[in-house]
């Protein structure tokens, strides 16, 4: 079980005339309990809409999104979500601790509960120094960890994270990644959407791409047939000469452990195989670079990956 999207399809309308706009044909997708979804996508394809669905906020023309089976736009359903948007919808002249309370309460935290949560999740995104700073004053990254906060204040089952990297700095990018696989090691269910694919690379079980509002495809990084850019190498010898020629531009360097590492090219890979055997070199590990979901996006490269899957 989990969240699903079942053929789910949205629409608005828009201009003087108010003609239909479709904004998702036909979405299926599903996010298992326990593990995280990525979400990519260029912009205007129908991610944030896609993630306001799964929230209850909007329902869909047709089809319906379910958590375990039940529709997310029940009031009982929607108090299992935790949903950190974009760009935060704050209260400017209230103070941190004061917007995090009224919001706990919205979702049901008891009193006593709920002064235990804020205190918990302002430390847990190190604003604990801010609670009596006005939510107008805050910095755009603080105001996106208070979104987090509010995420995750009330403990959800499941978190939807539109951009959760927006506004951060490299810290706090990385801190962010730590939350989610913290969140990810307690058993929750995680569908994030992102512009950093890096991020979307080390965080996701599995990834889903969205053009043109319809799923264009989904998997795991292991099922996409991606191509091996470069191989890196770590390995001990003596000789360092020998190992010039098989680098990329000569480049080797030694490390503190008295190793050398590199990069080569792929079709040096037999030769230094070769090498290996029958000259003084330790081989510690060989490992491949495939192409990066960068290259596949916005490169020539897609086409190949969708018709291969």
């Amino acid at each position: 079980m989990g969240l699903l999207w079942d053929n789910v399809s949205f629409s608005v309308r828009e201009g003087f005339w108010m003609r239909s706009k479709t904004i998702l044909k036909s979405i299926q997708l599903e996010v298992p309990s326990g593990k995280v979804l990525g979400l990519i996508g260029p912009n205007g394809a129908g991610k944030t809409t896609t993630i306001k669905l799964g929230a209850g906020l909007v329902e869909p023309d047709t089809g319906k999104v379910v958590l375990n089976g039940r529709n997310v736009i029940l009031p009982d359903v929607r108090k299992l979500l935790g949903f950190l948007t974009e760009t935060q919808y704050i209260y400017p002249y209230l103070y941190l601790e004061e917007w995090l309370m009224m919001l706990g309460s919205l979702s049901g935290l008891t009193a006593n509960r709920l002064k235990k949560r804020v205190d918990t999740v302002l430390a847990q995104v190190e604003l604990t120094e801010q609670t009596r700073q006005k939510m107008g004053t805050l910095s755009k990254g603080q105001t996106q960890r208070a979104g987090l906060a509010q995420a995750l204040l009330h403990e959800p089952e499941v978190l939807l994270l539109d951009e959760p990297m927006s506004g951060l700095d490299p810290y706090w990018r990385f801190q962010m990644q730590n939350i989610i696989l913290d969140c990810k090691q307690k058993g929750m269910t995680i569908l994030f959407s992102s512009h950093i694919l890096d991020d979307v690379e080390r965080l996701s079980d599995s990834i889903v791409l969205i053009q043109g509002g319809q799923v264009q495809w989904q998997g795991s990084l292991k099922e996409m047939n991606r191509k091996i850019n470069y191989y890196e190498v770590v390995c001990d010898t003596d000789h360092v000469d020998i190992l010039k020629p098989f680098a990329i531009q000569g480049k080797v360097e030694k490390q503190p452990d008295g190793s050398y590492e590199f990069n080569m090219s792929c079709d040096q890979k037999d030769a230094f195989l070769h090498s290996v055997i029958s000259s003084q070199i330790y081989l510690q590990t060989l490992k491949p670079v495939h192409e990066g979901l960068k290259d596949i996006l916005f490169g020539s490269n897609l086409q190949r990956v969708l018709t291969s899957s």
